[in-house]
Order: structure tokens, then C-alpha cells, then sequence
């Protein structure tokens, strides 16, 4: 049993910033592809969709309790499948987080730092994921926990300032392109939070006391996630309506150069980047724990820390494979916005079908 424990709330903001970080890069952007005016209210109704395959998992996890999800398909389907499918998450969880890498990269070369080589910044984010790992799960879950404070108020802060743009009247026609396009696009789109899935892996990481919130922390961590994105997107459709919205790189980056506090407070948008580059940090250092404990619970491994310069050697090669920024995000997408969701809650619900009709788990008996 594992000795390091992290709490109900450390636990909530892990969640928050592996889901939530798509709104500082290209979520709302993709959204408003796809739902056109109706791209604020996506979230919403992919996020509900999202909360009801959540409540089918964790009635899973209720009938093994005590076990990770990696354990739990190996009961089901046998060491040989079950191996096989845990390392099918492994690979999503390794690919995804090496594209954010590549794409938090170019971010800054975008917004900051125009001459500074690509690599060299994908090594300093490299290096702050790899320190916060080294020194462990629990420091990494409690500096989420600080710096989601912070990273709320900012923007929050940011939301407010932009009022003066607010233009109401381009949130209509409500359903943008038709009802059937919506709720094409609305199932689609749960794929956006497919990373909810990481704490059935953790389950080993709470205490006996709190492994019975575990429901409650991806309802709650789900909850703020959609209220994140439905304000962003509502937001950004406001200030810059579509089609236009369809048309930037890094919407939020967008938003915030149009942020006016009169001609001594300008270049708002250089606070901007600091909170993405430290959440960053955070959600490439998450991504790669869960990683590394999917694979640590597959292979039965006492420590992940052994691996860590390994592995990080390999979210940089995985970075660096599309040949530009373009491919990478059309690769990012296709796994975190599109066909992520067949593995994130596909496999999931596969096992969740196959413990439910076979009467497996504790409370069948």
C-alpha cells in the first residue's frame, strides 16, 4: 500500500488544471469551429454527458474498492488484454502530454520570446515538470491546490476587465448551425474531459477514509471545468465574434491584447503568459505522473522516480516529431477533442459492461 496520501481538495485541483489547461491553448478556438454561436453552450452539454459516463466509472471503482483502474481491467479481462489495454491509456497519456509540450513551446515563441530557440524553452518546461516530480506527488498536489487560487483570481480578474467589449447580441442564432449539428458536436466533445479518467488511477493515493469521495472529486473537479469553459467561450465570442473567433492561434492570448486600462497600464497580455507558462508546468508535470503510474501499476514497479529522465527525454522527442505547429494541433486535437473520448471513457465503460452483466466486484456478492 502506497504510504504518500494527498487530500480531497489537492486531489480537486490536480483535476482542474490536467482538464482545465485546454482554455489557455486552443479550446475555445475549436469549439467555436464546431458549434459556431452555439459554442458557448457546448460545454455545458458535452460536460453533462461527460458527468453521466463519470458516475458509470466511479460505480465501477465502488465495486473494487481500494483498487486502481490498472488492477481493476486485469481482474476483468486477464494479465495478457488487460496489460495490453492499460497500455493503450499509457500511450494516450504520453502522446497527449507530449504535444502540450510542443504546443506550450510555441506559445511562447509566439507571445514572448520570438528569438529564443524552441527547444530551449521546451527544456526549461521540461526541467520544472521533471523538479516538481522529483520532489513528489504530495508537493506536486498541494502547489496545484496554491496556484489554482492564484490562476482563478487572474482570471477572473482578466474576464472583468474585458467588459467594455462585451457584445451580447453575437451569442445569437443560440443553436449555430441547427440542433443536429449541436448535438453532433455535443457528443464529440466529451472527449475534452477525457482526463478525469487519471483519478481512477489514484486511487492507491488517498486515504481509506476518502477513497469514498472519489465520485464527489470528478464531479466537483468536472463542475469547475465546465464553468471554466463556458466563460471563456462566452467570453471570446463576445469580444471577438465568429467567424473571426475561428481564426487565432491562441484565443486567449487574443483576448487578452484587447484589454485597455488606459496608456499607463499596457501589455497586459505579458501577465498572461507567466500563468500559462507556471500552469504549464503543472499540467505537463501531472500529465507525466499519471504516465508514469499507469505504467508503474502495469509493470508492478515499487518507484517511479527512477524513470522520470527517461521518460522526460521521451515527452521531448514526442514533441518535436510533428514538423510544425500546425500538424501539432491538429494531432492534439484529434486526441484530446475528437476521438479521445473512445479511450478515455470507451474502455472504461468496456469494463464497467463486463463487471456490471458478469455480477463481478464486491457488491455483487
Amino acid at each position: 500500500m502506497n504510504k504518500i496520501r494527498i487530500g480531497y481538495s489537492e486531489m480537486t485541483a490536480v483535476l482542474v488544471i490536467l482538464i482545465g489547461m485546454k482554455a489557455f491553448i486552443g479550446y475555445p478556438r475549436m469549439i467555436t469551429e464546431h458549434g459556431a454561436t452555439a459554442g458557448w453552450l457546448l460545454p455545458i452539454a458535452s460536460g453533462a454527458l461527460a458527468l453521466g459516463l463519470w458516475l458509470i466509472i466511479a460505480r465501477l471503482l465502488e465495486r473494487f474498492p481500494g483498487k486502481p483502474l490498472t488492477a481493476i481491467t486485469e481482474l476483468l479481462l486477464g494479465p495478457g488484454l488487460g496489460i495490453a489495454v492499460n497500455l493503450i491509456m499509457f500511450c494516450y497519456f504520453l502522446v497527449t502530454t507530449g504535444l502540450l509540450l510542443r504546443i506550450f513551446s510555441e506559445l511562447v515563441i509566439l507571445s514572448l520570446l520570438p528569438e529564443t530557440p524552441l527547444s530551449a524553452i521546451a527544456v526549461f518546461y521540461l526541467f520544472g515538470a521533471w523538479y516538481a516530480l522529483y520532489y513528489g506527488v504530495e508537493a506536486l498536489a498541494r502547489s496545484s491546490y496554491i496556484a489554482l487560487v492564484y490562476i482563478g483570481i487572474g482570471l477572473v480578474t482578466s474576464l472583468a476587465a474585458l467588459f467594455p467589449y462585451y457584445d451580447f447580441r453575437m451569442l445569437f442564432p443560440v443553436m449555430g448551425f441547427g440542433f443536429g449539428s449541436f448535438l453532433k458536436s455535443s457528443v464529440f466533445e466529451i472527449s475534452s474531459f477525457g482526463e478525469v479518467i487519471a483519478l481512477a488511477y489514484l486511487v492507491s493515493y488517498f486515504s481509506s477514509s476518502d477513497r469514498a469521495k472519489i465520485k464527489k472529486i470528478g464531479v466537483w473537479s468536472m463542475g469547475v471545468v465546465i464553468l471554466l469553459f463556458t466563460s471563456m467561450v462566452t467570453v471570446y465570442l463576445m469580444v471577438l465574434p465568429y467567424p473571426t473567433s475561428t481564426e487565432t492561434f491562441v484565443p486567449i492570448y487574443q483576448l487578452y491584447r484587447s484589454i485597455f486600462l488606459g496608456h499607463y497600464v499596457q501589455r497586459v497580455e505579458a501577465v498572461f503568459v507567466i500563468f500559462a507558462a507556471f500552469t504549464a508546468i503543472m499540467r505537463i508535470a501531472i500529465g507525466l505522473f499519471v504516465t508514469l503510474q499507469i505504467l508503474k501499476d502495469t509493470l508492478k514497479i515499487p518507484y517511479y522516480r527512477p524513470l522520470l529522465g527517461l521518460f522526460s527525454l521521451l515527452l521531448f522527442t514526442i514533441a518535436f516529431t510533428p514538423q510544425n505547429i500546425v500538424e501539432t494541433v491538429k494531432l492534439e486535437s484529434l486526441f484530446s477533442m475528437y476521438y479521445g473520448g473512445a479511450i478515455t471513457f470507451g474502455l472504461p465503460l468496456l469494463l464497467c459492461a463486463i463487471a456490471f452483466l458478469g455480477g463481478k466486484g464486491e457488491k455483487a456478492k
